[in-house]
């Protein structure tokens, strides 16, 4: 009896034994899964750092290494120090256009490592003794894109404004600062944190009244036709360019920055 009775429940577990050997397997996602679409960067996007380059701080040293670390200067990102030949004849360029400038002490923002101008300039004259006031600390490249853009387009466009005189000064209300951007308090740093960028807030001439940058749609003024067209041509120098209509925080102002995005991709509302 004791026999049939172990014989019974073993005939009794197995539809038990069964039905875990029989359970689905978990769904695995296919190896060969498209990528996502690549978009074009937004404005104020960081540019892309060489490969293995870290953010702040020297290379990486194996333990037991006993080589002393070579002081590679502020802990700042690579992509802010220039390439010493390409600064140099960025800084011929700026003679050439008679730039007013000086070099200055490399900038470094104790609460935040990630932000700082290694190769900073003082800028406070750009072509044809047109000021920029206050002096704006940039650097070279984006120094270079507002001269240009200056001595191409904006000056041919101030002589073509009735009673104003000559373009004696670009107002600045923004170049280096360690922000995010539109000032808020999280998020990806502002191109401004890293010397890339000029906020352009009006225009002075030497007898008319001053040009603010401000909405202007529809206004059928010379002023407008002003403002268009040196916005419009900035895209050719800079490669974000936002102002009034573009949203909220850029309605008083022309954001200029040379962010380095794929393809040369630029950004211009």
């Amino acid at each position: 009896m004791i026999v049939r009775s172990v014989i019974a429940l073993a005939l009794v577990a197995l539809p038990a034994v069964a039905q875990e050997d029989t359970e689905p397997a978990a769904a695995v996602a296919p190896e060969t899964s498209p990528p996502p679409e690549a978009r074009p960067d937004d404005a104020d996007a960081p540019a892309a750092r060489e490969p293995g380059a870290e953010p702040g701080g020297p290379a990486f040293v194996a333990p037991g290494n006993e080589v002393a670390p070579v002081d590679a200067g502020p802990p700042m990102p690579d992509r802010i120090a220039a390439d010493p030949e390409a600064l140099a004849a960025c800084l011929a360029d700026l003679d050439r256009l008679g730039v007013t400038y000086e070099v200055a002490e490399p900038i470094v923002a104790e609460d935040d490592a990630d932000c700082g101008v290694r190769n900073a300039l003082r800028v406070t004259g750009l072509p044809d003794d047109v000021a920029l006031d206050p002096a704006a600390h940039l650097r070279c490249d984006a120094a270079r894109a507002l001269a240009e853009w200056t001595e191409a387009h904006v000056i041919a466009a101030a002589d073509r404004l009735p009673d104003r005189g000559r373009l004696v000064a670009i107002e600045q209300g923004g170049s280096y600062v360690c922000r995010r951007r539109n000032n808020r308090p999280e998020g990806e740093l502002s191109e401004h944190a890293f010397g890339n960028a000029v906020d352009v807030i009006g225009f002075r001439f030497a007898d008319g009244p001053p040009i603010p940058v401000q909405p202007r749609e529809r206004e059928g003024t010379m002023a407008e036709a002003f403002q268009d067209a040196v916005r419009s041509t900035a895209c050719l120098y800079f490669t974000t360019v936002l102002g009034p209509g573009t949203d909220a925080s850029h309605a008083d102002h022309l954001h200029l920055d040379v962010a380095d995005r794929r393809g040369d991709f630029r950004l211009c509302q």
